[in-house]
């Protein structure tokens, strides 16, 4: 990102991240920007929404800490893991791998990937250990499966539109439908599911179930 593609006041927010992630090995919140650059909240929020418009960062706002750097971001499809405590879902410090996809998938430059956990869309035949790979910019329609984030927890499952709101449905009975208002600040859908590779190899599989368990069991 070259400086003079920035305003002055976007330059210091985009220092102070990145200092703060090279010291902390995760990104600050709106509140720590404010109190650092002495401006307010809504000005961080702001600047941030204006830099990811021009490409120097990525800014999801109904998740803590959700800011990522693009600048030197490795080639190939960014790959999202179980997102610990304290770090945004979509951030580099959650970046399991990378994948080139581009010859198979029509999908914007912002494709990314996250791996299935869990039995909630089992009769979609999505099993944990699934690599599902994710549109942000496409716009979901009904029956489509999404990524969303649901008071900052990252969960796969059918988009649905409803009078009064949206629909998120599971497709295992044993889970009920998450309902949440449009106007939500605290729901947003991250992106379109476009493909799937399925890892046949069960060691492989069996790998991503015991780290799973071991997140699970650490947070």
């Amino acid at each position: 990102m070259s400086s003079a593609e920035l305003t002055s006041r976007q330059q210091k927010v985009y220092n102070f991240v990145k200092q703060f992630i090279e010291n902390n090995s995760y990104p600050p919140t709106l509140q720590e920007i404010s109190d650092k650059l002495k401006i307010q909240p809504s000005a961080v929020r702001m600047h941030l929404l204006l830099m990811e418009k021009k490409k120097a960062l990525r800014y999801v706002p109904h998740i803590s800490r959700g800011i990522e750097l693009l600048q030197g971001r490795p080639s190939g499809v960014p790959i999202y893991g179980s997102a610990p405590a304290g770090h945004p879902f979509m951030s580099q410090e959650n970046t399991v791998d990378t994948f080139e996809l581009r010859r198979y998938i029509t999908a914007s430059d912002d494709l990314f990937g996250v791996y299935v956990r869990g039995d909630s869309m089992k009769d979609a035949q999505l099993s944990t250990g699934d690599l599902l790979f994710v549109d942000p910019k496409k716009d979901p329609r009904n029956g489509e499966i999404v990524v969303a984030a649901v008071e900052g927890e990252p969960t796969i499952k059918r988009y649905y539109r409803e009078d009064g709101g949206i629909v998120l449905r599971p497709e295992n009975k044993k889970y009920k439908p998450i309902h949440v208002s449009r106007s939500d600040e605290n729901f947003k859908v991250l992106g379109v599911v476009v493909g799937m590779i399925r890892a046949l190899d069960k060691k492989k599989i069996d790998t991503l179930s015991d780290e799973y368990k071991s997140y699970s069991r650490a947070s």
